[in-house]
């Protein structure tokens, strides 16, 4: 047999690593979401979601009362001309990702021109669109379609785009990451990232068992994108429980909250805030609070320190324990276990602030910041919901 020469398989073991290492291409998550994305070009589809939607229905319809839908809005609105024309580029590129929507919004800033572009005035305002995940460089791509749908999705030769490139990515979590998730590079507080939801989901039982985020956000591919402001969901992902244990002394009240099926921590973000409270009413009618937990991620307004956190990772739970006396308990008549959930509390105490103030804003942006501002406010006001309310009475 013909003996290799040592220097030979060592040239090629060297070269092979380094196309492995140099060379390899990019995979398609890196590639679909390259920030900033490139232009489209010129396109025959229109890119508007109401003309999506002439034929994908359903999908439209759910997506226009979605968060998505809304990424543009009040709250990110005021805070523009704030941070400038640099920042306001990198944050759109989640909250407006598509290069052609970030022109004409920030031509309404007075920085730049829309010139020559197919996208109509208004587009801007869509925030997170079908464009923003389907289109590329005039080409759609999308799922693979569901077994049984194959010849009604194939066969069309109607369809404007003519079809679509099918991509199994568009079901992986990572399809979710790049503004779900801070960059390894980006800014720390007490060690964690501002944004760290999927890789609270990566080191879960969840990802070891192939839950994808899609399967809980987007059931049968549903493109709703449900999570702490959506009370359903919410309920969805907790165990809760009220037990009062009546002891020879006096009894002991111990409510629970379980993150049971949540596949990050519960809330994720540092925005929202859960309460827990335990409450008594006695045999004369007077309630009282008797014990209480935030459930959160607490940070200064300048996200520089951090306050507390008590988020709950899956599978954790937080109790509230209550003892009282025999004579305390002879007078009790109902105990109530209550949770609320202020899906933007942070934002209200962010916003609450700088409208405290707003008379130190400059002139030539008040007309752009103020109304922006109230209508934020008022949204993060009203925001706040109860839960869950678990009664025991004697």
């Amino acid at each position: 047999m013909r003996r290799i020469n040592p220097s030979v398989f060592f040239v090629a073991i060297f070269a092979a690593a380094f196309f492995l290492l140099f060379c390899k291409e990019e995979g398609f998550h890196q590639r679909h979401w390259a920030f900033p994305l490139e232009s489209q070009g010129s396109i025959t589809v229109d890119p508007n979601p109401a003309s999506c939607g002439s034929c994908h229905l359903q999908q439209f319809g759910s997506w226009k009362s979605t968060l998505h839908s809304r990424a543009i809005g009040p709250g990110f609105l005021w805070q523009l001309p704030r941070i400038g024309k640099h920042g306001s580029e990198n944050c759109m590129n989640c909250h407006s990702p598509n290069p052609e929507t970030k022109t004409l919004l920030l031509s309404r800033l007075g920085w730049g021109e829309v010139t020559g572009s197919s996208w109509k005035q208004g587009s801007e305002e869509n925030g997170i669109q079908c464009a923003s995940c389907h289109l590329r460089k005039g080409k759609v791509y999308g799922p693979f379609p569901k077994e049984g749908n194959e010849d009604r999705i194939f066969q069309n030769s109607n369809i404007p785009h003519q079809g679509f490139i099918p991509q199994k990515e568009f079901e992986e979590s990572e399809f979710c990451k790049n503004c779900h998730q801070s960059p390894e590079t980006a800014k720390q507080v007490n060690g964690k990232f501002l944004m760290d939801t999927y890789g609270q989901w990566r080191r879960s039982e969840f990802a070891k068992s192939n839950v994808q985020c899609q399967n809980c956000h987007m059931p049968d591919r549903k493109h709703e994108w449900k999570g702490i402001s959506d009370p359903e969901m919410v309920k969805s992902g907790v165990q809760t429980s009220l037990q009062v244990l009546p002891k020879e002394e006096g009894a002991e009240i111990i409510s629970e909250l379980k993150n049971s099926g949540v596949g990050h921590t519960f809330p994720s973000y540092s925005v929202p805030k859960v309460y827990l409270e335990v409450w008594i009413e006695s045999i004369t009618g007077q309630k009282r609070k008797v014990s209480e937990k935030t459930l959160g991620w607490m940070l200064d307004l300048e996200l520089q320190k951090e306050i507390f956190d008590s988020r709950l990772s899956p599978g954790e739970s937080a109790f509230l324990h209550v003892s009282l006396s025999k004579e305390e308990f002879s007078k009790v008549k109902r105990v109530e276990f209550v949770v609320t959930v202020d899906p933007k509390e942070y934002y209200k105490r962010m916003f609450q602030d700088n409208w405290n103030y707003k008379d130190t804003f400059r002139e030539d942006t008040k007309s752009w910041v103020l109304p922006n501002l109230k209508k934020a406010l008022d949204e993060t006001n009203s925001a706040k919901y109860e839960l869950v309310r678990l009664q025991w009475k004697k």
